[in-house]
């Protein structure tokens, strides 16, 4: 089946059932599958063909999902444009997508994001069309533009050709292309297909025991695969309930979980951490919540534990990147503890994982080596990036992750750090996610990054970053007597930087790419 096939079969199957609940807005399946066809028909109108991208620039809302499948049924991509970036990176994302039509709202929090446009509006020659959410006035704000109302459409006489473009859409189209984080560097645009999708989410729902009965929330941003795909179209796979927020706000997520009656959740550990600050958090009744999902970021031991001392459920453990659709190993309530606590789990059906030597040959159970992976969710490739993609297949169809690790003999994959994070102190490796997890473990340690750093002798040298937790005070020394008592003497950072807060991706991701950034400047 293709994305739209599930849209189609809930609206005929469960009409009145809730599909998408935003604030006091409760949509039904009929109400959305209605509504997917009016921005379909609109997008037919401004010419949108099978194979073009339409940008969106719409926060978490429930206009985003109408545009996304609108374009499924056209054989279009839709690009998430989220927000929070700058007028630069607006153009890059709109210019390397070729989007033709971006659709958008005016603003949201502090962010103008009609002026962002406006300001990269020449620097876009294939951008024909825009459509703002908002008012005849706001849509002046940017020449040419239209408002939604204007282009949504209700005009029947488009039906037939919209039922052609839908039998015209193959599994191997692309229906959403996102940008990687950009942790370390440029982002690139993985190509994700319908296929992609729908085995991802197959092999996920499969794997994770999620019923047709759920509600799921979703404060993770759209441009991110637990936006776009583990939250939207695990959802519409299934037939549940899509909780929507317009971003993480602690003590909103909390009420929201309680009053919506939350089933399942998804959070990056960043989120559970901020989530279990909250002085009232154990006023909120969290006991509908049957699945709680984490991963996007390294996830240390002790937030496992605070995760079922607080919310009386063991979380599901989870990897992927962008590139594999979502997360492609998970771990089980019922896995034996510690590989729970010391491993990101077994891989969903219909995924395999290899690990590989540098040479590219596997490597014997428990060796070290790259991450790598096979199965329909593994994206087409990078968006006119032929020789990028080129380097991360290899000729068996495997996709090379960038991420160390081993693979135990019970089958469980263990990560050690990503392949460009590795540093080389005196010629012993050290992987910083395993000196993250130490110093997450240390009580007066809130969040910590390491990295590492050029040194003359030693060929390079390790620097921790370390935000504090509120009201402690904590030195160099006690870091480092710290993780002397937990690692070997090379692994011990030789720089402590403190800071009130680390820069983040919007998914709250550490950005190490700007602290490189910052230490080459330093340099």
């Amino acid at each position: 089946m293709l994305v739209f096939d599930y849209l189609e079969k809930w609206a005929k199957e469960r009409p009145e059932r809730e599909a998408i609940v935003y604030a006091d807005r409760r949509i039904t399946y009929a109400d959305y599958n209605r509504e997917v066809d009016r921005v379909a028909r609109g997008l037919l109108r401004l010419g949108v063909r099978r194979g073009d991208k339409v940008g969106l620039y719409i926060p978490n809302h429930p206009e985003f999902v109408f545009c996304y499948l609108a374009c499924a049924k056209l054989g279009a991509a839709a690009v998430p444009v989220t927000w929070r970036f700058s007028a630069a990176e607006v153009k890059y994302i709109l210019g390397h997508s070729e989007s033709s039509v971006v659709i958008m709202e005016t603003a949201f929090m502090d962010s103008d994001l009609i002026a962002k446009l406006g300001e990269v509006r020449d620097d876009l020659p294939q951008l024909r069309d825009i459509v703002v959410i908002g008012s005849a006035e706001d849509a002046a704000k940017l020449p040419g533009a239209m408002t939604y109302d204007e282009f949504l459409c209700d005009d029947s006489e488009l039906d037939e050709e919209l039922a052609v473009r839908k039998k015209e859409v193959e599994e191997e189209d692309m229906v959403l292309m996102l940008f990687t984080s950009g942790t370390t560097g440029r982002p690139k645009a993985p190509m994700l297909t319908q296929r992609n999708l729908e085995q991802y989410v197959a092999g996920q729902i499969e794997s994770s025991g999620i019923s047709e009965d759920e509600r799921l929330l979703m404060d993770i941003p759209n441009n991110h695969v637990g936006g776009a795909v583990m939250a939207i179209f695990s959802v519409l796979y299934s037939g549940n309930t899509l909780v929507m927020m317009d971003t993480f706000i602690p003590q909103q997520v909390l009420q929201t979980v309680q009053d919506e009656r939350i089933s399942v959740m998804g959070q990056v550990p960043a989120q559970y951490i901020l989530l279990f600050m909250q002085p009232d958090f154990d006023s909120y009744d969290l006991s509908s919540v049957k699945f709680a999902v984490t991963s996007g970021a390294p996830v240390p031991p002790e937030l496992i534990d605070q995760i079922e001392e607080k919310m009386g459920i063991v979380p599901f453990v989870g990897y992927g990147l962008t590139e594999t659709s979502g997360a492609i190993t998970f771990t089980r309530q019922e896995h034996p503890r510690e590989k729970i606590t010391g491993s990101i789990g077994i891989p969903n059906e219909g995924i395999e994982v290899r690990i590989m030597s540098p040479e590219r040959e596997e490597m014997p159970t428990g060796d070290a080596g790259e991450i790598t992976v096979r199965g329909g969710a593994v994206m087409k490739g990078y968006y006119k990036q032929p020789e990028a993609t080129a380097e991360v297949f290899d000729d068996d169809g495997f996709f090379y992750t960038g991420d160390m690790g081993y693979i135990d003999k019970d089958g469980f994959v263990h990560i050690m750090g990503r392949k460009k994070e590795m540093y080389i102190r005196g010629g012993e490796n050290v992987y910083p996610p395993e000196v993250e997890d130490v110093l997450m473990q240390h009580p007066k340690v809130l969040f910590a990054a390491v990295l590492g750093y050029p040194d003359p002798v030693m060929g390079e040298k390790g620097r921790a970053y370390i935000v504090p937790q509120p009201g402690a005070e904590v030195t160099e020394e006690e870091i480092k007597d710290f993780c002397r008592e937990h690692l070997a003497k090379y692994k011990v950072p030789d720089q402590v930087v403190f800071r009130d807060a680390l820069p983040l991706t919007p998914l709250g991701k550490v950005h190490k790419f700007v602290l490189y950034e910052e230490m080459k400047e330093e340099a």
